[in-house]
């Protein structure tokens, strides 16, 4: 019986690794994902932020696929699902969007709130509380707060839009408004900006959040309606199984 070296062994076996290593990557199929730079929910650099976390879980499950990022702004995200064919997947889309695509479970989330200056000591728990009060919003707020959000705003002179969040941040924290409208999360990410962190007063205790809306939800819209079902069932396992609420509690995100 003729003897087998170890090294020819081992040299077969990581011959066999390298086989299924490349028949398994050859396998996958890419799936191009369209994201809009919004930290920290999107973070264009190093593509990163907690939505990405969530997408990479839910294809954790699905190793058939392999994710490719693709940072558009939202309109292009809308035009591309639509009628493009640059991307697979748009993420971070609302009912109201009417995309010609198939939705997904919900799956990100955000909370709209007002926010004050403790110091302020302003009473507001109505959004009738904002009347007569200068407001610094995200732009497009009138459109998905609510019509008596959207009267408010009609009547109030000193109520404003801005296109980057972080300008109503500025706003309010500079004392040129008194409120800031907009979501908690994105507040709290301003506040670690090196532009405002070695400000004491910037300091979370030092604001008084105001909850007048319910969470809201966003999803990921799909061309092919095959793997928005095979997402929906590893979303709905995620749910229920805590692991999407640990990428939100590991980024300390509102609950």
């Amino acid at each position: 019986m003729s003897k087998i070296s170890i090294p020819k062994i081992l040299s077969g076996l990581f011959f066999t690794y390298l086989l299924l290593f490349s028949t398994i990557s050859t396998a996958q199929q890419i799936i191009k994902v369209g994201v809009g730079n919004f930290p920290p929910f999107f973070i264009e650099k190093d593509t990163q932020g907690l939505f990405v976390e969530v997408i990479d879980e839910i294809f954790k499950n699905l190793p058939q696929y392999k994710v490719q990022y693709i940072p558009m702004s939202n309109n292009r995200i809308l035009h591309e699902i639509n009628y493009g064919k640059s991307i697979d997947i748009a993420s971070n889309i609302f009912p109201s969007s009417k995309v010609k695509a198939h939705l997904s479970e919900p799956v990100f989330r955000f909370r709209d709130v007002a926010i004050s200056k403790k110091l302020s000591q302003l009473t507001i728990n109505d959004v009738a509380d904002l009347q007569e009060k200068s407001i610094a919003a995200y732009q497009g707020a009138t459109e998905l707060l609510g019509e008596k959000f959207k009267q408010m705003a009609v009547e109030n002179t000193e109520y404003s839009e801005h296109a980057h969040p972080k300008e109503t941040t500025q706003l309010m924290l500079s004392g040129k408004k008194d409120i800031r409208v907009g979501d908690i999360n994105v507040f709290w990410y301003d506040l670690s900006n090196k532009h405002f962190n070695n400000d004491a007063s910037v300091a979370r205790n030092n604001f008084t959040v105001h909850y007048l809306w319910p969470f809201t939800y966003s999803h990921m819209a799909f061309k092919d309606k095959s793997l928005k079902d095979a997402v929906n069932k590893v979303i709905k396992e995620l749910k229920k199984n805590g692991s999407i609420e640990k990428i939100y509690a590991s980024h300390e995100m509102q609950k």
